[in-house]
């Protein structure tokens, strides 16, 4: 990191953590029988691959282990014990272990379906037991992403997650969305809970400690945790210690980034012939002199052919650092897990990095044999820095700063000038035209340093009160600082604009959430084929936020940078703070007959302080079940080709909430007065109305679903179909001003998702030397507005549109509404007159709906409706195993998506063709290339709706990730007292095939660049 007493402050203000740590450290006690002997050895399938998670058990104690990755398993046990291996869809084995050190045992499959352990809500269940929609993501295909976003590792892993890129630059996150988009002003992102506690980020978890991952993704599912679950829930369990020996695992890679480009601007040669078009469309179709269309500096790089390439100075190759180092351990009474996660990456910008330290310990303890208490805690610390390069961090940029766009600027500067000054300093203007600044100079005139600081302390008890009844009590506090420093100096673009003078903000951010779990379990039999499952929750949460920024204005001086404000011109401070809790009640009810026939009802109860405070409960049932087919005799006996057949269904209701606190109030608005002399404040009603009614969004989803396995589950996979209806949205009613008021907060109209999943998983062979598995996702949803204000002000008995707000009732609620262009209009060719316009050839010609009502745009019926939303995204993937060889790629596609790409025709952004601007090259028309699909240059204005050319086809195929690896023999790691060693290589983001004009085809041209990352790893554990 640039200071180390940055890396201190990872453990300032986490003191309270200390006394937690000691006390879990006094009563953790690692004994060690005498008369005990420590046997090792390695589990196999009857293929002779490893077997990672085998339950080993020393029969008739409570000492247990499991193996590891690669089968292996250690542990202390009394001489001539008896262990117990077992797996779920293996035959159970028992070993004797008198006289022996090593073991080496097989295990075989049984005529049970493979199986295994998924977390669902406020439990854990069997996979073949869980009859909602849970999709879970392993671990180890995590981690085969070079990233250190774990929402980035998830894109392609589940059928109806769409997780799209955030910010191109190091350190950036994602967002995941889940089954569509189905709140206007409300969240859309799913809720992240780890180890039962709810966190702020994905990123708040190391990747290397999660132990597993599931995505819950239907209301039955969700409503168990009912608030802010309509987006769906992300749970996440972390690593613990287990019995045996102390494990040491490291896993690390470095390597670097690059950029791939999905367009060509004009080089300096192409440029300068697109200026002299633009002023020959002026001219009357004649070429002007070049001394009447070129600066002097602009002539001196014509004449001598001398031009600058703008992208060798503004990119670099990045690298990229991430090692995380585990330790794990533990007896029967108890155990730890620690680890330490550190990550360095410098982005492809220049002056932009990123660092991060974690970590994490995870305790456990049993007290006695019907009380185990646990501790878990992190800690994380994280520093980047970037120069002004166009994305938005937590807003501590100031306005002024966002003058220097640097990527955009690389762009849309022309390439004729020259980029220093005689005494080697930068030119402002390369070329002496005033609208294209010299991008180089707010790379090292401009920064943005953010701090922030993220601790998690959660303790646990689990009471096991009578047979099949136990309670658990789960605490926690986190807490997440922010601090944030933007600075441009005199020397900036907009220091220059500001009479040499800097500019800047200062911006600290805290927020601590608090949240306390009472959780009872009861399971129970009847008749042995009668399974009942109760769970029963009371639970409390709340947060704490409060931030503070100042904005100043023309500091005469650099020596102290933001912090020298107190010398600015101006500054304006804004301060923000506030608070919000939820009491929840949740139980559930499951019932399922011999394995076979499943029903279970569940329901959870809300109570939050963000609503009116006429509705500030809400509730959401949910009932779902499911038929075990393949369990039945006739599909046993009969079709053996059938391993797996289930069929669900569910139906259920989930909440959603207000982003921020108090919106159920009325606001007041600041105002100064002088009185005698002297400064006065006070406050007037503000803009928004109060609405003491504001309830709950709810969400309501049908799902039907149908499991199946084929030839012993070789070939098997899911479909999912869903429907769900978001009433009650969160929308800002406008009000009548006669009121005095124009807004309020009102729960008003009707959203519809409805979907289509697929996931399809083949081992097409699977021998002791060589595997092959292929599988693949889809996923298509539909988005539709159903009602917004209720309202049919013409009479025509269909409810209007919001055409302000570009809601239509039918349509996706993310739209483009505008005119479309459908071609070139061509000398000879009839031009129509269109009011206040004169067209020419070479100019846009539109769609017109109906040629009767004349050549002037219909604002109602020539504009087009287009959906922003994909019609469909999928993954396929490949993995391959021969001998200690290993090897996947994932290939992920997104098609039928829809964006607007500013830079095709914004005068800002170079796409208006007016020869002032370099821009994203495209074949104009000219009288000598009528078959030009863009219009004719033109100096001093941009050619009639220039705008309508900017939607573009984002749909692309994608080689997501490719990783090969090799694994050390196992005699070989013996001699070098080692459990495994392997290495790697990884590629992300290797090649993109898009029509979208950009550097990628999820992000705008000017935001910071999407990189491709290569790297070398190395996974080792002793």
């Amino acid at each position: 990191m640039k200071n180390n007493k940055h890396v201190k402050m990872l453990f300032l203000g986490g003191n309270y953590l200390k006394l937690i740590l000691t006390l879990f450290m006094c009563i953790l006690a690692i004994n060690v029988n005498a008369q005990e002997s420590l046997i090792s050895g390695k589990v196999t399938d009857n293929t002779g691959m490893p077997l990672p998670g085998v339950n080993v058990h020393a029969k008739g104690s409570t000492k247990g282990t499991q193996t590891d990755f690669d089968g292996n398993f250690s542990m202390s046990v009394p001489l001539k014990s008896v262990l117990v291996f077992s797996f779920i869809g293996m035959d159970e084995v028992s070993v004797e272990t008198e006289n022996k050190k090593n073991l080496k045992v097989t295990l075989k499959p049984s005529s049970q379906t493979l199986d295994e352990i998924v977390v669902v809500g406020y439990g854990t269940k069997k996979k073949s037991d869980v009859i909602s929609s849970v999709a879970s993501v392993k671990p180890n295909d995590l981690l085969k992403v070079a990233t250190s976003d774990v929402g980035e590792m998830l894109r392609g892993k589940a059928a109806g997650v769409q997780v799209t890129l955030a910010d191109g630059g190091p350190g950036s996150s994602s967002s995941i969305q889940i089954r569509g988009k189905k709140s206007i002003n409300g969240s859309n992102e799913p809720i992240v809970i780890a180890d039962g506690i709810v966190i702020g980020s994905i990123n708040d978890i190391n990747a290397n400690d999660i132990a597993s991952l599931e995505i819950l993704k239907d209301a039955a599912a969700q409503s168990i945790y009912g608030a802010r679950a309509s987006n769906g829930v992300i749970l996440i369990t972390t690593k613990r210690g287990k019995t045996g020996k102390a494990r040491i695992a490291y896993n690390g890679f470095s390597g670097v980034q690059t950029v791939n480009r999905n367009f060509d601007i004009y080089s300096g040669e192409e440029f300068a012939q697109l200026k002299r078009e633009a002023y020959r469309t002026s001219n009357n179709g004649v070429y002007r002199p070049d001394n009447q269309v070129f600066s002097p500096l602009e002539l001196e790089s014509v004449q001598s052919g001398k031009y600058i390439d703008w992208e060798k100075y503004i990119m670099r190759t990045g690298v990229t650092n991430n090692h995380s180092i585990s330790v794990s351990s533990g007896t029967d009474k108890s155990s730890i897990f620690t680890s330490v996660n550190y990550i360095n990456t410098t982005g492809v910008i220049p002056n932009s990095d990123f660092e991060k330290v974690a970590m994490r310990i995870n305790v456990d303890q049993r007290v006695t044999d019907w009380l185990k208490i646990g501790m878990n805690a992190s800690l994380q610390f994280s520093e980047s820095n970037n120069p002004n390069s166009g994305n938005v961090l937590n807003n501590a940029i100031s306005n002024d700063s966002r003058v220097g766009n640097i990527i955009s600027n690389s762009i849309t500067t022309s390439p004729l000038g020259r980029i220093y000054n005689d005494d080697g300093t930068y030119r402002q203007l390369p070329g002496g035209i005033q609208e294209t600044p010299n991008p180089l100079i707010d790379i090292y005139e401009t920064r943005i340093n953010e701090l922030n600081r993220n601790d998690i302390a959660n303790v646990f008890l689990d009471i096991n009160i009578l047979k099949g009844l136990t309670y658990k009590l789960n605490t926690s506090r986190r807490s997440w600082n922010y601090k944030g420093l933007a600075y441009n100096t005199s020397k900036s673009l907009s220091g220059i604009a500001n009479s040499g003078q800097g500019n800047g903000s200062i911006m600290y951010k805290d927020n601590v959430e608090y949240q306390l779990s009472n959780i009872f379990n009861y399971n129970f039999k009847v008749a042995e084929k009668n399974h009942f499952a109760t769970t029963a929750v009371y639970e409390i949460t709340s947060s704490e936020y409060s931030d503070f920024k100042n904005t100043a204005s023309r500091i005469p001086s650099d020596i102290l940078g933001i912090y020298g404000l107190e010398s600015a011109f101006l500054n304006t401070p804004e301060i923000a703070a506030s608070e919000r809790s939820l009491v929840s009640f949740a139980g559930k009810l499951e019932y399922d007959f011999d394995n076979k026939y499943y029903f279970t009802v569940s329901g959870r109860a809300d109570g939050s302080s963000v609503f009116g405070k006429n509705n500030k409960w809400g509730y959401f049932p949910a009932v779902n079940a499911a038929w075990n087919v393949y369990k039945e005799e006739f599909i046993t006996e009969h079709v053996p080709v059938i391993s797996n057949l289930k069929l669900r269904a569910s139906y259920g209701k989930v909440g959603n909430q207000p982003q921020n606190p108090y919106q159920s109030m009325a606001t007041a608005n600041q105002r100064d007065y002088i009185i005698n002399g002297v400064k006065v404040s006070g406050y007037v009603p503000g803009n928004q109305l109060s609405n003491p009614d504001l309830k709950w969004e709810t969400s309501t989803q049908l799902n039907l679903a149908v499991d199946f396995g084929l030839f012993k589950n070789r070939l098997s996979g899911t479909v999912e179909v869903y429907n769900t209806d978001t009433s009650d949205l969160l929308i800002y009613e406008t009000l009548n001003a006669n009121t005095g008021y124009t807004t309020k907060l009102s729960n008003l109209g009707k959203v519809n998702n409805k979907g289509l999943e697929v996931t399809l998983n083949g081992e097409l062979i699977k021998k002791k030397d060589f595997s092959l598995n292929l599988g693949a996702t889809f996923t298509k949803n539909k988005n539709s507005i159903v009602s917004i204000y209720g309202k049919d002000a013409n009479g025509d008995g269909k409810e209007d549109d919001a055409v302000g707000n570009l809601w239509f009732i039918g349509k996706p609620i993310d739209v483009y509404y505008q005119y479309k262009s459908v071609g070139i209009y061509q000398i000879g060719e009839n031009i129509p007159v269109v009011t206040g316009t004169t067209l020419l050839p070479g100019d846009i010609k539109l769609y017109n709906a109906n040629t009767a009502n004349g050549a002037n745009p219909n604002p109602d019926e020539d504009r087009v409706i287009t959906s922003k939303m994909p019609d469909w995204f999928g993954t396929f993937s490949l993995s391959m195993k021969y001998k200690r060889f290993d090897f996947s790629a994932d290939i992920y596609t997104v098609q039928g998506i829809t964006k607007d790409n500013a830079y095709l025709y914004g005068y800002v952004q170079g796409g208006s063709l007016r020869g002032v601007k370099n821009g994203i090259k495209q074949d104009y028309w000219t009288p000598e290339n009528p078959g030009g699909n863009w219009p004719r240059p033109r100096d001093g204005s941009d050619p009639p709706y220039m705008y309508t050319l900017g939607l573009q086809d984002a749909s692309y195929v994608r080689l997501q990730n490719v990783s090969a690896g090799f694994t050390l023999p196992e005699n070989t790691l013996k001699s070098l007292g080692l459990t495994t060693l392997r290495l790697y290589v990884t590629g992300s983001n290797l090649i993109t095939i898009t029509d979208f004009q950009s550097y990628s085809p999820e992000k705008n041209v000017g935001d910071y660049p999407e990189p491709v990352t290569c790297v070398i790893g190395l996974q080792l554990g002793f």
